[in-house]
């Protein structure tokens, strides 16, 4: 990973698109050199430490402080990128939301296929939305067992009238149950679709493809956690009312609010989980009578126990605690495979079912009797079988080429293996490799076709990859030195998506033994080179989904802030470029001010890519000033800093409704303080030494956005004389020039190229 591949905010606005690639901004960072090192101990829990194996010993003076000449030395080669590498890495870290593991709202006992044929529509603005249809006794048996929401008789009057409604809860309530139930009383059951796309901009690509995507029917939109806005909505009522459609947007309380959105909008809360469990276990023993072989079975037999499970203060309190709607159907199979069971097993039944995913996950890793083809491949079975679980919902070459890693180049080294296997456990076929009841329904074939393209890792139930986790970790204490290693070796390879999830898997494995983890993995990353740093700064942020961890990491956070080793430093910049830092953003941009005005940072990216993961994550109020406060500063890192923020900033989109508007541009232009600061940071920009070039291009790019946008073409038209006002007035005319013959047909360049320049600098800003 180069200096310039850091980590992006879960839900950021999505990139400005290029209309041609400029080869200053989109080349790679150069590789990272020898880094200076100072002398002296690092975090408070680390005693002595030499420098990482990958960061070589630079020249020190006798104080321990790195000499000037190494500092500018190894300054040219750490110099970072403008943010190409950031958006790859946003992109990835997208991918890759551990944290937010979605169980399905509407399963059902009867185990029955929801999706049963996909269709993949690609368009021209790279998002790629999923079109799944569902099946019309997939729709039956939901009705069946659906138990209605609050207000669900306002959102079926909404959706009748205006042929659009959202509805905004938290996932595992039942939002897709209720969907499908609204739909079904609007349009047939043979016509109801889902769209959904792991890209952002999923609703714009609608608007602008409704002729091609809306039918009559009924469709189901799953935003994941992509946020939403009126005007959006209002457009989609307008073309779903045109194409005859009717749309039931499914959104997270949170990124999507109701009271912003109203009327369209709901709060979906899950429907009371005793009432889920009831009608699952009359529906699941229905017609068990005539199937058991039990002679005194009867319909009354069935009714007595059922009323008895429900009446169960041990089944109430196990409720309770249910996670999800669907943990509450697979609760009333487990109760149902135990009709027969004497009250006193109810407990051990209640145990099971909590502890099925781990009692499965070691069902999977163990080592089965030796067959025909010999023991000796086993451990490579295991490999591939914890890659595919780590690795759920990537594609199979990225489970393959990880599990190669463990399988081939870690394992060997703890194992002794006599004979060498004569074929290769990766030469077989992935039903030989996974057992059916690892995988996923999802993951099989509907109508002769697979549904991923490419195809993915798929779990039968997403928690299953946490089971794993846990299993290997504390169940086979053998395995720990080869995960660790494996962990270390991934996070070193090419690809940003398996280097993201593997330091988010040690973040899951910090929340179960934080003490040990930190100790052997991630303080031996905080301390080597880029891509182990931000490797560590992300299994921080993993291990602070888990409340009890918050107070630790954190306190981790601000132990590497004081460290006098600058890696350590550095991997404290990045981490507040997390959602740690997002937690709390004054104590976080005092970090980061604090951290920007070291001499040891001067040359990473890793406090510009933090402030503009901060802007982007919701905070952009708060960080435009306080880059406004370091563009002035007289620490002239702070200076560079906030230029390089603002390269950063420049490239991205105000959302996916409005991608082809700088995010900058769009809160300056009803701001004019926001516009004042924005001048200055551009002008700074324009004349720095080592941003020029960078920010020249990315200023060409705004103006040929302002083309297709005239609100914001008018406003860089006043905006862009400011910032080129003398003595950049004539570097300007050179540039206005040149694009203007690049680009003969951009309105805005013709425009500016035509005013006078200005007079002198704006107040305040650079001379």
């Amino acid at each position: 990973m180069s200096e310039g591949e850091q980590a992006g905010p879960e839900g950021a606005a999505a990139e400005m698109p290029a209309e041609e690639p400029a080869a200053a901004a989109e080349e790679p960072a150069p590789p990272e050199a020898a880094e200076p090192s100072p002398a002296g101990p690092s975090d408070d829990t680390e005693a002595t430490g030499a420098s990482a194996p990958n960061d070589l010993a630079a020249s020190q003076n006798g104080d321990g402080r790195t000499s000037a000449q190494d500092t500018v030395r190894a300054a040219a080669r750490r110099e970072a990128g403008d943010g190409g590498d950031f958006t790859r890495y946003q992109q990835a870290r997208q991918q890759n939301a551990l944290n937010k593991l979605k169980r399905s709202a509407v399963a059902n006992g009867s185990g029955s296929a929801f999706y049963a044929e996909q269709l993949t529509i690609g368009g021209d603005n790279g998002v790629e939305i999923q079109v799944l249809s569902v099946s019309s006794l997939t729709v039956a048996q939901q009705l069946d067992s659906h138990q209605d929401v609050e207000q669900q008789t306002q959102m079926a009057a909404r959706l009748a009238a205006q042929h659009v409604v959202v509805l905004a809860g938290q996932p595992g309530s039942g939002r897709q149950s209720t969907a499908l139930t609204l739909l079904a009383g609007c349009c047939p059951d043979d016509r109801i679709k889902i769209l959904h796309s792991e890209a952002p901009g999923l609703l714009q690509a609608l608007c602008q493809r409704a002729d091609e995507l809306l039918t009559p029917g009924g469709f189901v939109v799953d935003l994941d956690d992509q946020p939403l806005k009126l005007s959006t909505l209002e457009t989609l009522g307008h073309l779903a009312r045109k194409h005859r459609a009717f749309l039931v947007i499914l959104g997270e309380l949170g990124r999507v609010d109701p009271d912003r959105l109203r009327p369209h909008a709901f709060q979906h809360r899950r429907p009371a989980l005793g009432q889920v469990l009831a009608v699952h276990l009359r529906r699941l023993l229905a017609g068990h009578p005539g199937a058991c072989p039990e002679q005194d079975c009867t319909a009354e037999h069935t009714t007595a126990f059922t009323a008895r499970m429900l009446e169960s203060q041990q089944v109430q309190r196990t409720l309770d605690g249910a996670p999800s709607v669907r943990s509450v159907v697979e609760f009333a199979e487990a109760l149902a495979q135990s009709i027969h069971s004497e009250d006193t097993s109810l407990s051990d039944v209640i145990g099971q079912w909590r502890d099925r995913l781990r009692r499965l996950a070691k069902q999977l890793l163990q080592v089965p009797a030796e067959a025909s083809h010999g023991p000796v491949l086993d451990p490579h079975r295991q490999a591939f079988r914890i890659a595919y679980a780590f690795f759920h919902g990537h594609p199979l070459s990225d489970v393959f080429e990880a599990g190669e890693v463990l399988s081939a180049t870690v394992l060997p080294r703890y194992e002794t293996r006599e004979p060498a296997p004569t074929k290769h456990v990766f030469e077989r076929e992935l039903d030989q490799l996974i057992p059916q009841e690892m995988r996923a329904s999802a993951d099989a074939m509907s109508g002769g076709r697979t549904v991923d393209n490419p195809r993915c890792a798929r779990l039968v139930d997403e928690e299953l990859m946490h089971a794993v986790i846990e299993v290997v970790w504390h169940d086979y204490d053998s395995l720990r030195d080869p995960m660790r290693e494996w962990l270390t070796a991934l996070v070193a390879g090419p690809l940003e998506r398996i280097r993201v999830r593997a330091a988010h898997i040690a973040g899951i494995l910090l929340s179960h033994d934080f003490d040990s983890v930190y100790r052997d993995l991630i303080r031996h990353w905080a301390r080597k080179s880029t891509a182990y740093r931000q490797s560590a700064a992300l299994a921080l942020e993993m291990a602070a989904h888990d409340p009890r961890m918050v107070g630790r990491v954190r306190a981790q956070i601000r132990s590497w802030l004081s460290s006098p080793r600058w890696e350590l430093q550095d991997s404290a910049a990045r981490a507040y470029g997390t959602l740690v830092g997002a937690q709390d953003v004054p104590d976080t941009l005092w970090a980061l001010r604090e951290l920007g005005t070291r001499p040891e940072l001067a040359f990473s990216s890793s406090v510009a890519f933090s402030m503009s993961w901060l802007y982007l994550a919701g905070a952009p109020g708060q960080t435009a000033d306080a880059l406004d406060r370091w563009i002035a500063s007289d620490n002239d890192h702070l200076a560079k800093h906030a230029i390089r923020t603002l390269l950063i900033l420049s490239r991205y989109g105000a959302g996916p409704d409005r991608r082809d508007r700088p995010v900058l541009a769009d809160t300056a232009m009803t701001d004019p303080d926001r516009a004042d600061a924005l001048v200055r940071l551009w002008r700074h920009a324009l004349m720095g030494q080592d941003s020029s070039t960078r920010a020249w291009d990315l200023l060409r790019r705004w103006l040929l956005a302002g083309d297709a946008d005239k609100e914001l073409a008018a406003f860089l038209e006043v905006l862009v004389p400011r910032i080129w006002a003398r003595p950049l007035s004539l570097r300007a005319g050179f540039y206005l020039g040149m694009w203007a013959g690049r680009h003969p047909d951009s309105h805005t360049i013709r425009q500016l190229r035509d005013q006078p320049p200005e007079a002198g600098p704006t107040p305040g800003s650079a001379s």
